[in-house]
């Protein structure tokens, strides 16, 4: 398992803070990592429900990284994470085979296809009163796009985002939306062309998200 130092933003003083991006995780890492996550997220849920707010619960509550580490098994699958203070602050699983690119000039080359993304629940506003990172995803996004110039791909990606998340695809990384998929749960579709990917990743500033 290989590892790069990476920065996070500590919210409570937006100080950059040193983390490491692990590159290859092993399946019992991630239900290790679901084990501290998932009460958090059921926790914050039900408290919401009881609320009324139920409109807020966050849609990605009932996510479970120990049943994804299943994927593991194929070699088209991987997942990346970020470690800063001995947890686990994001988790990203990513398919390097099999999808293709939906928008020209490169309609029909393959992409690195974003399977989860996911920050831990403590640092998420929608379930803790004070989140701790921020950052997380920005950074695992542009993991995305290196590995896939890594592949080979000109930093091509591609996923199918909740909607709650559809902001910080667009707004945030750039993604161009191309619709919801009637293939895939009428998710909506987002990808981000190698031009997309060079601006995405020269206007990196590891701000928090």
């Amino acid at each position: 398992m290989s590892t790069i130092p990476v920065q996070i933003v500590r919210r409570q003083d937006k100080a950059l803070v040193d983390a490491v991006l692990h590159t290859e995780l092993v399946p019992t890492v991630l239900v290790e990592a679901e084990k501290e996550w998932g009460p958090i997220r059921l926790d914050a849920a039900q408290k919401l429900h009881d609320a009324g707010k139920g409109g807020e619960i966050p849609q990605h509550f009932h996510w479970n990284w120990g049943t994804k580490s299943l994927d593991l098994r194929f070699l088209a699958y991987r997942c990346l994470g970020i470690k800063c203070d001995g947890k686990w602050q994001g988790l990203l699983m990513v398919k390097l085979t099999g999808m293709e690119a939906r928008l020209e000039p490169d309609k029909g080359k393959p992409l690195v296809y974003i399977d989860y993304l996911e920050s831990a629940p403590w640092n998420l506003r929608a379930m803790v009163d004070t989140p701790l990172y921020g950052g997380v995803g920005p950074v695992l996004m542009r993991t995305a796009v290196q590995l896939s110039h890594d592949e080979g791909f000109y930093g091509r990606i591609g996923l199918h985002a909740l909607h709650q998340a559809e902001d910080f695809y667009r707004d945030d990384c750039g993604m161009h939306g191309c619709g919801p998929d009637a293939s895939y749960q009428n998710l909506p579709y987002y990808e981000m062309t190698r031009e997309i990917a060079a601006s995405f990743t020269s206007n990196f500033n590891g701000g928090p998200v």
